[in-house]
């Protein structure tokens, strides 16, 4: 088969050179995000940009009169998917910056199955002392969750799922597959289990993390058929919540390998900035939006390793623990390929308490479920603190997690205390840690962990015992982690020492 011809058949992303005539309409920006996604972003500070633009409709026009069809499309990557036209051809049009051949994959669903009385959830949600934030009044209210995931099918039969439905807390749905609403037939019911695990009300029987937010349903992963698409469409799915004013982005689908092997991704891929749908997961935090990904269940498996877009850096990863607070086997676990700390997080998904494709109230294993245990929790943190950016509240969540300070590659940073994390930002909270290192002791890199603001300037030096400086540097806080190349100095014990808006040191060792 030719070239030109595979590229019709499998389609090309087409990145566009600027946002052509949506840029006229910058100023106005009512005209293309809804007033509650305007609010989100006043609330916590974000400026309207041009990725937050629709792409240039006379582009498109363009694209289309040549015989493209348009399967996908993001705003924020400025790009479109196209079949019907080759690269020669989209090589001669003045407003193609870049053509990327998507390779085809394979991707799995993460889950396997299947004052409140939380019923049959009560452990679920007590392990992450959910409970305590709920009863200071925060349950989700007026806040927002998109669930991307696969079909939603029980979710109209559920008892428990009554409040929301009557309630009109369940604001709307779209399929990115079939270009409709329908999503609650004909792609099965991992959507519906997930979605109950935050979303049940029905008190001494079963009551969810966050029972009284507010849900948009939206599918993006074929259950029948697996092309590269399910990854645009996912992020045709994450600007499709932003531009509703989603606070909290759930989902549990994550993307590692490829139908044929020669494009399989690698462990090398998990870096934070390879595949499409990890940039689109931090695009969506860039915008304020908390995105919770379950880690994947690899762990027992030649995978091991959390996929995408687990691996993003603003993404919490969420792995999966039993009713005692114990790793499971099959949880993925980091670090990311760069060395960072994956998952960041962990709660209950061995045995968690969910419903199945007929509305039933039953339990599943796998870390699809662990993750909206962590998301609704986060909606409800949200609502307790709505004017703080979307990253801070998923760092705050990550420093709550038992094990900050002493993170692992199958918990990260632990099981949060969400009444903690609440905390943290108050003046009630004592800071103890303010930022730690991984590992520790370490061989020729670090990680530095911290609670530190963006844009921070910190000055960062290494001392040995005679208070000798090795290193010394100054550098900008831009995420939840810092690499220190440590390959020049040689093994013994040191002192970290970090200087911004206050001093704080620690001692490592090199072996």
């Amino acid at each position: 088969m030719s070239a030109y011809v595979k590229a019709q058949e499998e389609g090309l992303r087409v990145y566009f050179t600027d946002k052509g005539s949506s840029t006229a309409i910058l100023e106005q920006a009512e005209l293309f995000l809804s007033p509650e996604a305007l609010e989100r972003r006043a609330a916590q500070g974000i400026a309207v940009e041009n990725s937050d633009l629709p792409l240039a409709p006379e582009y498109l026009k363009e694209l289309r009169r040549q015989g493209a069809k348009v399967l996908a499309h993001s705003k924020w990557l400025n790009y479109a998917y196209l079949t019907g036209i080759s690269e020669e051809e989209l090589n001669r049009l003045p407003f193609v910056k870049k053509i990327e051949r998507p390779k085809q994959h394979r991707s799995y669903l993460a889950g396997t199955t299947s004052n409140f009385d939380y019923g049959l959830g009560r452990t679920q949600i007590e392990q992450i002392s959910g409970h305590l934030l709920h009863q200071q009044g925060f349950t989700g209210r007026g806040s927002t969750i998109a669930v991307i995931d696969a079909g939603f099918t029980g979710t109209l039969q559920a008892a428990v799922l009554d409040s929301l439905r009557q309630s009109g807390r369940l604001k709307g749905s779209y399929n990115f597959i079939s270009g409709d609403t329908n999503v609650y037939s004909g792609q099965g019911s991992h959507g519906a289990s997930v979605l109950s695990i935050m979303a049940a009300l029905d008190t001494g029987a079963f009551v969810g993390t966050a029972p009284h937010a507010n849900y948009w349903l939206l599918t993006s992963e074929n259950v029948s058929s697996e092309t590269p698409l399910e990854m645009d469409h996912w992020l045709m799915a994450a600007e499709f919540a932003d531009s509703v004013g989603a606070h909290v982005i759930n989902t549990s689908l994550g993307y590692t390998t490829f139908d044929d092997p020669a494009d399989s991704y690698s462990y090398s891929d998990m870096d934070g900035n390879t595949t499409i749908v990890t940039r689109a997961a931090d695009w969506a935090a860039s915008k304020g939006i908390i995105v919770v990904a379950s880690a994947g269940n690899e762990g027992s498996g030649s995978w091991q390793y959390i996929g995408a877009p687990a691996d993003g850096d603003s993404v919490l990863a969420v792995g999966a623990v039993d009713a005692t607070g114990a790793y499971v086997g099959f949880s993925s676990r980091g670090p990311s390929y760069d060395w960072r700390i994956k998952p960041d997080v962990a709660a209950m998904g061995a045995g968690t308490v969910l419903i199945n494709s007929q509305g039933q109230v039953q339990s599943g294993f796998g870390t699809s479920f662990s993750s909206p245990c962590i998301a609704g929790m986060a909606a409800c943190l949200v609502q307790a603190q709505p004017t703080l950016h979307g990253e801070v509240i998923a760092r705050n969540i990550r420093k709550s997690g038992h094990l900050f300070g002493n993170a692992d590659n199958n918990l990260g940073f632990g099981i949060p205390n969400f009444q903690q994390a609440w905390l943290i930002s108050s003046k009630e909270y004592s800071d103890e840690f303010k930022f730690s290192v991984y590992p520790n002791p370490a061989h020729e890199r670090v990680f530095i962990h911290g609670n530190f603001e963006r844009g921070e300037m910190l000055h960062i030096q290494v001392l040995d015992q005679s208070a000798r400086s090795l290193l010394e540097l100054d550098v900008v806080w831009e995420n939840q982690a810092l690499q220190l190349d440590l390959t020049e100095i040689p093994a013994g014990f040191y002192l970290l020492k970090m200087k911004g808006s206050q001093s704080y040191q620690e001692k490592i060792m090199l072996r």
